[in-house]
């Protein structure tokens, strides 16, 4: 990712900080568009199920147990994000991530109520 997305890094954050792209998975459509991005940019790619809260930080399911998370590249639609405080019907985010956002302890680079900037509708 990109130096500035790194520097944005919640301030608790120690040492390099860990940046990670959020996809529905393989049945998404984009889902290539979100490994090819994770792997050009060098940063992990993860499921909202391979994520959980944990001691008020996000944590990314690994070899090695969970380890936080510091930046959070979303490229799901903001009814996906969080199923505890968004849309409980979506089961595919990070149930307790808005939670830990507004806590200041992940960035999120393109934050909830973006998306309108991203619509096709005003690509022109």
């Amino acid at each position: 990712m990109r130096k500035r997305d790194r520097s944005r890094a919640p301030t608790a954050t120690t040492g390099k900080p860990t940046v990670a792209v959020l996809t529905l998975g393989i049945s998404n459509s984009a889902c290539f568009e979100h490994s090819f991005l994770a792997d050009q940019i060098g940063v992990e790619l993860f499921e909202g199920h391979d994520l959980r809260v944990v001691d008020g930080r996000v944590a990314m399911r690994t070899t090695q147990g969970y380890q936080p998370i510091d930046v959070h590249y979303r490229r799901v639609d903001d009814d996906f994000l969080d199923s505890l405080n968004v849309n409980p019907e979506r089961q595919l985010g990070v149930p307790g991530v808005m939670d830990v956002y507004r806590a200041g302890g992940i960035t999120l680079t393109n934050a909830p109520g973006t998306g309108s900037a991203d619509d096709k509708a005003i690509y022109s």
